[in-house]
């Protein structure tokens, strides 16, 4: 059955006010676009919010032995506003006849970043998946993409989550801060709709503490509204938004901040009916904010990994019956203490799914229980030419039917100068030398 493919990981869901996504994040939002690429089949057509380098998609295309590369368009080809199918009818034209001149009989089906209102439109206007038009027009995705709908929700349900509370703009989050400030030293704040930590802001008056999953760190002498309500005007936060008649302010969450020991990340396929499964699992890595994962998560002590598993199914049958079905990502940490504290649900592709696709099409659907991949985002590089056949030569590039070595995960050297890699080993003793290598190899090029 082939697929279009909408890589709309720009769509407007992603962020409630596009003015919020810190400047330095705003180009990876449409970057995320290229790792859906790794599930493309033969006679797909993928629609992306900018371009890509067509030596890494004939790269990507070889590895996963496709005839030829995907049909791939790009949205500034086509006159219109963001993914609503409305605004963009020479898209639609161009997609109509793609799809007449694949010569296919069989149903074409859709596939995206996040099934948002705007690729409902596309199903309507399409006429593909009228069911799932249906469902998901009713802003379902919208919902599981929502880490205030995640807390009411791990109220409900009992996860366990760090102690906050949901708030707007104003006095109540100045309010909420100060007051769990002044009884835990760490507070983050955190948009309602954002992704990868963008625009989230760690306020603490201890120094020296770890600063994972924080955009923006304010170290505070004191806790008092006034000292908080003065850290915070630069952000826009201490005032009730001037809206529009009608409009709702986004919303924030102020929680607790807690020191972590490890970050874990979970793969859900949430189906229509039955049980969510899980696809895979990883250690994050963290700095500031994600900057690659380790799958699955290395010396996980049998008492969390059973906690993990029984959560993260809770998670996604919670989902399942908001009426969402699809991909799944969730987030947990465990702090200092050991417990596992969970951060937000992603009804969308996440940053793992890609490497998830990758391992279970190149090393078979069991590939965690005999290999460890590791990868990690934004590591300043040559392109895919120069940087493929250093490796090649090197005996450590990834090939088609090998059970280890380097896969180019994304190439945007010609808009960053950097890629995204997947190391896979043997074993972690085996992936942890080859990154080691690959390190070094880049040092040289």
């Amino acid at each position: 059955m082939p697929k279009l493919m909408f890589a709309n990981s720009t769509s407007r869901v992603m962020a409630a006010r596009p003015d919020d996504v810190p400047d330095d994040a705003k180009d990876s939002y449409r970057f995320l676009a290229h790792r859906m690429l790794w599930s493309m089949e033969e006679g797909d057509i993928a629609i992306l919010p900018g371009g890509v380098s067509e030596t890494w998609l004939a790269y990507v295309a070889e590895l996963l032995g496709l005839a030829s590369p995907p049909t791939v368009l790009s949205l500034r080809d086509y006159p219109g506003d963001g993914w609503y199918s409305g605004g963009r009818p020479q898209l639609a034209d161009a997609l109509r006849a793609l799809m007449a001149a694949s010569g296919t009989t069989d149903p074409w089906r859709l596939e995206c970043y996040i099934h948002d209102r705007d690729i409902a439109g596309w199903e309507r206007l399409l006429g593909i998946g009228a069911a799932e038009s249906v469902r998901f027009a009713q802003g379902t995705a919208e919902l599981v993409n929502s880490k205030s709908v995640f807390r009411a929700m791990a109220a409900a349900c009992g996860i366990p989550v760090p102690e906050g509370r949901v708030v707007d703009r104003g006095a109540e989050l100045v309010d909420a801060v100060s007051d769990l400030l002044a009884r835990t030293g760490a507070v983050i704040v955190k948009q309602d709709v954002n992704a990868g930590g963008d625009g989230n802001i760690l306020l603490t008056t201890v120094e020296g503490g770890k600063e994972a999953g924080a955009h923006y760190v304010l170290h505070l002498t004191a806790t008092d509204p006034a000292t908080v309500a003065r850290a915070l005007r630069p952000y826009g936060l201490t005032d009730v938004p001037d809206l529009p008649s009608g409009a709702s302010p986004a919303r924030h969450i102020v929680e607790v901040y807690h020191e972590s020991v490890r970050e874990l990340s979970a793969d859900m396929s949430v189906p229509l009916t039955g049980a969510p499964t899980l696809m895979s699992y990883s250690d994050l890595r963290m700095a500031e904010t994600w900057k690659g994962s380790i799958y699955p998560p290395q010396n996980l002590t049998p008492r969390l990994h059973a906690h993990l598993g029984a959560y993260m199914q809770q998670v996604a049958i919670a989902a399942q019956q908001l009426g969402y079905h699809g991909p799944m990502n969730i987030d947990a940490i465990v702090n200092t203490s050991g417990e596992l504290l969970f951060n937000e649900f992603n009804g969308r592709v996440g940053g793992t799914t890609g490497i998830d696709t990758i391992g279970r099409r190149l090393l078979g659907q069991d590939y965690l229980d005999h290999h460890v991949l590791a990868s990690r985002i934004a590591v300043p590089a040559p392109g895919c030419a120069i940087l493929t056949k250093a490796l090649s030569e090197r005996g450590l590039l990834f090939t088609r039917g090998s059970d280890h070595g380097v896969i180019i995960y994304s190439d945007t050297t010609e808009e960053t100068g950097t890629v995204e890699y997947v190391v896979v080993g043997r074993g972690w003793d085996d992936t942890f030398r080859a990154e080691e290598q690959l390190e070094r190899v880049l040092d040289e090029l």
